[in-house]
């Protein structure tokens, strides 16, 4: 994309990292529908979950989208690639423009937060934690985040992480596909993501992941 969007366009968004997966598909910043898929279920779901969702918009067809926007972790890394491989396989095919998000700022931006941090659950007594600030994220035990905060609010998606953190102060923002249409339209209109070459956002590395004791990342 040039980056002269409208305020029209049509757009797939894909979710698949965390609790809930998910899909929906937007028209500048309206919803016109979403589907929620049950947990654990989305590398056999997720194109068929499509299908549908077009089918219920008239006229709506792959090839009539101006992009799509997928959420690329971080989370589970089973959910990570089932959705990055779809978003990347669709427009492939379709030839559409994609973009890729983190799932720390779609969190963030749904929690209205100009400040403090957003954290998603790690495993093992871990949070993957974004600074709104400054952009930066990163991985790190759970009190490190409880002395890290300092009376700033932290926005969570899950309830577990509410009861580790009691005492700070909270917003809790289960995530749903939609809640990345912000993000992934400021982001497309500075320009698409590079389809061959985004990848996963695990904020470790790849290989730090696979040398995790077993049951750290889901």
């Amino acid at each position: 994309m040039d980056g002269t969007l409208t305020q029209n366009e049509r757009l797939l968004l894909i979710d698949t990292c965390g609790e809930t997966a998910g899909i929906a598909l937007i028209r500048g910043d309206e919803v016109f529908a979403s589907e929620d898929l049950a947990r654990g279920s989305a590398s056999a779901e997720i194109i068929a979950a499509i299908r549908r969702l077009l089918k219920t918009q008239p006229k709506w067809h792959l090839r009539d989208l101006d992009a799509i926007g997928v959420v690329h972790g971080p989370g589970s890394f089973t959910g990570i690639r089932a959705g990055l491989a779809t978003a990347k396989g669709l427009c492939e095919a379709a030839g559409l423009p994609m973009t890729a998000v983190s799932r720390l700022e779609v969190l963030a931006n749904a929690a209205g937060l100009s400040a403090g941090y957003a954290a998603l659950d790690a495993g093992r007594a871990e949070v993957y934690v974004r600074d709104i600030s400054t952009g930066r994220e990163w991985l790190c035990p759970i009190g490190e985040l409880r002395l890290l905060s300092q009376g700033e609010r932290i926005a969570l998606a899950e309830s577990c992480l509410a009861d580790q953190l009691a005492g700070c102060e909270i917003i809790l923002h289960p995530l749903h596909a939609s809640d990345s249409c912000g993000p992934v339209l400021r982001k497309l209109r500075h320009g698409e993501s590079d389809v061959a070459l985004t990848d996963a956002n695990y904020v470790l590395q790849e290989g730090d992941i696979y040398r995790k004791p077993a049951g750290a990342i889901s």
